[in-house]
């Protein structure tokens, strides 16, 4: 399997904020919900939504450009129901375009269809095994 790397670097700015940079220099800021935080940027959680709308987002005008569709203007909205308990993880996400242009209904779901089945990395990431690693001053310590 060929494989390639992204790679993001955040950082601790102080109370709850973080601050992510990617390989580009583009950053994005993320803060706490108010009561533990100060609201001065995007929840981990929204983030995560809008990685989500990003990603199909992108195949879709990708997808529909290819074909000679019109796109006038595309929203997307994402809502995400989360556990009540910790962990607090989507149960399930619900994505709602809205997008005006001379496009044929059916060219519009079959874009969505092939970005969400094919295309898009994040909603297949959704299912990937993830690992934690400590590096402590320095050095890296082995889970027992």
């Amino acid at each position: 399997m060929e494989t390639d790397q992204l790679m993001l670097t955040t950082k601790w700015q102080g109370d709850f904020v973080f601050s992510a940079v990617g390989q580009g220099g583009h950053s994005l800021t993320m803060d706490a919900h108010q009561g533990v935080g100060n609201e001065q940027g995007l929840l981990p959680m929204q983030a995560l939504l809008g990685s989500l709308a990003g990603c199909v987002g992108m195949d879709v005008v990708m997808i529909l450009r290819s074909k000679m569709e019109e796109i006038r203007s595309l929203e997307i909205i994402t809502e995400g129901k989360k556990r009540r308990n910790p962990p607090k993880e989507f149960l399930s996400i619900v994505v709602t375009f809205h997008i005006e242009g001379d496009i044929a209904a059916d060219k519009v779901l079959h874009a969505i269809e092939v970005s969400g089945e094919k295309y898009c990395p994040v909603a297949h990431s959704l299912k990937a095994d993830v690992r934690y690693r400590l590096m402590l001053n320095g050095e890296e310590v082995a889970a027992d």
